[in-house]
């Protein structure tokens, strides 16, 4: 009767732990519904769901109105995932660039070519642990280029070539590559791709000197082959993500979640786009280049670098593992 009474006991409480462990759906809602805040993410252990790979790619100069005013781009918005609290750290390109890459604008204030930093960055943290990773540019036509000027290729908008790690080291640069090579990369199995991909299309392609049109059908093609790849399909996240808003928005958010009118560079749009979130989600998680770079260190493991650490409560890590992140 003991051995029983104890089984029994044993039992039950089995199932209690099971049955406390079962995760809640996303809450979601669909494009133009009530954007109320979700829960927010936490800092703690990495017991979420993490991404097999990660693509970033950086659009250009525009507002989060005028994104989603441009069809091709509203379609994506639509079919997957959208931000509404996304704001870039400052104005003009290059502060939000190096911000993504290494947690900090360094003071920079301008689109300078020749203002190296010395500093830690997304690159050589990837390299130094481990991380299989590339980065690819358009209209650039050799690796490892570090030069300042090459056919619609703006040198602003690759943040690694401004550190002088990266400058210093043929290993290190070797992983700067020309757009072209990122189709192959593509058709390989999900194992012998790079974990973590980069892309900066050339200054039409971004919108940056064309009309958004032509970035809008540049990038569902681009999203169309990165979403057909094995890589992707292999619990793949690809962030699109603009460097900044209209130059005459400098608004930003705190980590906190307050709405400043000043001291960044204007509300702008990121696209979540994962087999891992639902579709047709619209979040209202609190996002800036600083919590992008947080949820990729976190997402690979890396100590996160600068101001990621005032944002690593506010990832999209939790969006993979059954909860969404949002504001409080």
């Amino acid at each position: 009767m003991v051995r029983l009474l104890l089984g029994a006991l044993v039992a039950a409480g089995l199932l209690a732990a099971c049955s406390g462990s079962a995760s809640a759906p996303p809450r979601t809602s669909s494009p133009g519904a009530s954007r109320a805040s979700l829960p927010p993410t936490t800092s703690g252990p990495p017991t979420r769901t993490r991404f097999a790979h990660v693509f970033v790619v950086v659009m250009e100069n525009e507002s989060y109105q005028a994104a989603l005013a441009d069809p091709s781009i509203a379609a994506l918005a639509r079919r997957y995932a959208y931000d509404t609290r996304s704001y870039g750290a400052a104005h003009p390109s290059l502060p939000n660039y190096l911000a993504l890459t290494a947690g900090s604008t360094f003071g920079i204030t301008s689109d300078c070519l020749s203002c190296f930093v010395a500093s830690d960055n997304l690159g050589a943290q990837l390299s130094r642990h481990g991380v299989s990773w590339d980065a690819f540019f358009e209209d650039v036509s050799s690796p490892c280029y570090l030069g300042t000027s090459y056919g619609l290729y703006a040198a602003k908008h690759n943040p690694f070539r401004y550190f002088h790690d990266m400058r210093a080291s043929r290993a290190l640069c070797s992983h700067l590559l020309p757009y072209p090579r990122l189709r192959a990369v593509l058709e390989r199995p999900a194992a012998e791709a790079p974990r973590f991909v980069w892309v900066t299309p050339n200054v039409c392609d971004d919108g940056h000197s064309c009309p958004e049109s032509v970035a809008g059908r540049w990038l569902a093609d681009f999203v169309r082959e990165v979403t057909a790849s094995r890589a992707w399909r292999d619990r793949g996240l690809l962030l699109v993500t603009w460097d900044e808003g209209s130059f005459g928005d400098p608004s930003s958010v705190t980590p906190a979640g307050r709405l400043l009118a000043t001291g960044g560079g204007g509300h702008l749009l990121t696209l979540v786009v994962s087999p891992l979130v639902r579709a047709h989600t619209v979040l209202r998680q609190q996002l800036s280049p600083y919590g992008l770079l947080a949820t990729i260190e976190e997402n690979f493991g890396l100590p996160l670098l600068g101001a990621a650490h005032a944002w690593s409560g506010h990832t999209l890590l939790g969006l993979a593992g059954g909860a969404t992140g949002g504001s409080p």
